[in-house]
């Protein structure tokens, strides 16, 4: 009989949630996991005595890699698909009652369980040590309105008119737009999603080639951080679906990103020409989602908690030189203005090895930076069974051969003194920015909108920053007019501003969000108070921003060339280490994207510097 070890039974969400929380917090408080069809594996297979020496129980605590486990552990290793209903004449990769563990024990990607199974023909068992690496699950949607009836002269049925064949796609060389907006998650799922679109078949649409009569499909990427974000999305949606609806063109729509997850089927009454509406969690399931609906004519809405699985495609990038890597998606904070949690989900971390593959793989395909990504980058982990952190994580970066890395956002209830010592240790490759969004200085304002320290604890995590690298960056974001925000309150927030001289503030005015306990709050500001707030916060970072620059002004610094500038010919532009733009006289010919090269600083503006190239 199997004997599973208690420890590796106990679940993630027992450390995670208080009694009293009404918010999910884990996957399991989200996703239906027996919808898992299949996981993707690395095992581990050791003697009982291996199993149990002090090695493994590093891997518990994080001290040694997985990988580092399985050379001084196994006596073999075990990769690939394990299914949970395997077919009759299916090899298996593990014993019947591993898989059934797996299956039975609420896994996801990053996770590690183990178990014994004996062996019937030797006197000891074997000891499995088993790692998800990647899953698949069953189809995820609802469909509607199969005999949907458009109004004006549209009709439904097949969206694009060819037909299918088991060797090729129905999408092939069908026009498509992709139109984002948003922050570096949306960009970056923008890519995802165009990358998918690509290995359909499809081609973008050029304005300098195609007329827009020539769209087939069009994704509409949304934001719904910034206020009026739905109506935004109905204007954008308008023309594609006066085109459909007169019958000129049966154009696939598709709306994905934040606002699509918080609408859902409303999208549908709203506007009955889109033909999917898909979550942030379900972006990697384009084709399935598409070619469902050429089938079928049916409307999909895809919004249901899912365990995120890698990307089948390669994502089309925007850069040849600088990449986004996502690391961990969603959020558990809740801070009561944010409709992230609702609109991405709770918090899954990527596998470190997915993390490290993907950024060793950029680096051979000639990319010079990449930018670890997340909402809430320092959780990175916490849900991982064993638990991991983003120190780890941004440790193992480091040792790879990108010569660049950077990360985005921290979030300074959970900062980590350690994060420091990576990034300012001149040694490593980790970029000296610090992205520390502080949002409000006062400490009324931060306890309700549940942010979880104080400016007092905030200003101790920058002196420690400013102790080990007075030129390193310090970025922030801040909210002006949060509900009940008084004068008093402003005044203490533009006190900060002026203690720790950001590099860059993005500064935003309180708007509320749906389903966020902020915006059902009756002391909200006035308009023309937050607008003039805003302003003179502004004003106080942009001085604050040119005296940052002065301190490039007759240095040398290597820049990251990353193109042209568009604006100006005959000029460069690339970044410091810092993230400051570099603009300088040249060209592509003599240099090239994704060169390193030293400029001489002349000219200090608040958000750019202006050089001469040193050979």
């Amino acid at each position: 009989m199997m004997v599973l070890i208690p420890f590796l039974l106990l679940h993630l969400c027992n450390s995670l949630i208080p009694s009293s929380s009404t918010y999910p917090r884990t996957a399991s408080q989200t996703v239906d996991f027996a919808k898992v069809d299949e996981y993707f594996v690395h095992a581990i297979v050791a003697d009982t005595g291996a199993f149990l020496s002090n090695t493994y129980k590093d891997v518990r605590a994080s001290s040694r890699s997985f990988q580092e486990a399985a050379s001084i552990l196994s006596k073999r290793e075990i990769s690939g698909w394990v299914s949970r209903s395997p077919s009759p004449t299916q090899r298996l990769l593990l014993p019947a009652t591993i898989t059934s563990s797996l299956f039975s024990s609420g896994l996801k990607p990053g996770d590690v369980t183990s178990s014994s199974c004996p062996l019937h023909d030797l006197a000891s068992d074997e000891f499995f040590v088993v790692k998800v690496l990647d899953v698949k699950m069953q189809p995820m949607y609802k469909t509607f309105n199969a005999n949907r009836n458009l109004k004006g002269g549209g009709v439904p049925g097949s969206i694009i008119t060819r037909t299918r064949t088991s060797s090729s796609s129905s999408f092939t060389n069908s026009v498509y737009q992709l139109l984002s907006n948003g922050c570096q998650m949306n960009f970056s799922d923008s890519e995802r999603i165009k990358g998918q679109l690509n290995a359909m078949g499809m081609v973008e649409f050029d304005s300098s080639i195609n007329k827009k009569s020539a769209i087939d499909v069009v994704v509409v990427n949304t934001c719904s951080i910034r206020d009026h974000a739905e109506q935004k999305l109905y204007d954008t949606l308008g023309p594609f679906a006066k085109t459909k609806r007169s019958g000129k063109k049966n154009v696939l729509i598709a709306v994905t990103g934040c606002v699509a997850q918080q609408e859902g089927e409303k999208l549908l009454k709203r506007v009955p020409e889109v033909d999917v509406v898909m979550g942030p969690q379900h972006l990697n399931k384009v084709a399935d989602l598409f070619n469902a609906v050429l089938d079928s004519g049916v409307q999909i809405v895809a919004t249901d908690g899912t365990l995120l699985s890698e990307d089948l495609a390669q994502p089309i990038r925007d850069s040849k030189v600088r990449a986004w890597v996502n690391v961990i998606y969603g959020c558990n904070e809740h801070c009561s203005y944010c409709v992230v949690p609702y609109t991405r989900g709770v918090e899954q971390s990527r596998p470190l090895e997915n993390i490290i593959e993907e950024v060793e793989m950029l680096e051979t395909q000639g990319y010079k930076e990449v930018s670890l990504l997340g909402q809430n980058i320092d959780a990175y982990g916490r849900d991982l069974n064993p638990k991991s952190s983003f120190y780890d994580l941004l440790m193992a970066a480091s040792k790879t051969k990108i010569p660049r890395v950077r990360y985005v956002t921290s979030h300074p209830r959970y900062f980590s003194d350690r994060v420091i010592d990576i990034v300012t240790d001149p040694s490593n490759s980790v970029c000296e920015v610090f992205h520390m969004p502080i949002q409000s200085g006062s400490n009324s304002i931060l306890k309700a909108m549940r942010r979880g320290y104080t400016r007092e604890s905030y200003m101790k995590t920058i002196e420690k920053i400013r102790a080990a690298d007075l030129n390193a960056a310090i970025t922030t974001d801040i909210i002006v007019g949060f509900p009940g925000e008084t004068e008093e309150d402003f005044l203490e927030t533009l006190e900060i501003l002026k203690r720790v001289c950001y590099d860059n503030v993005n500064s935003f005015a309180y708007s509320p969000r749906p389903n966020t306990d902020a915006a059902l709050l009756d002391t909200q500001v006035a308009e023309e108070v937050k607008n003039e707030r805003l302003q003179r916060l502004q004003k106080v970072a942009l001085k604050h921003a040119e005296v940052r620059s002065q301190r490039y002004l007759g240095k040398i610094v290597e820049v990251l060339v990353e193109g042209r500038n568009l604006k100006v010919e005959d000029e460069i532009t690339g970044r410091t280490r810092q993230g400051r733009a570099v603009f300088f006289e040249g060209n592509l010919e003599d240099t090239q994207e994704g060169e390193f090269v030293r400029v001489l600083i002349t000219e200090a503006r608040p958000w750019s510097l202006r050089g001469e190239l040193k050979r």
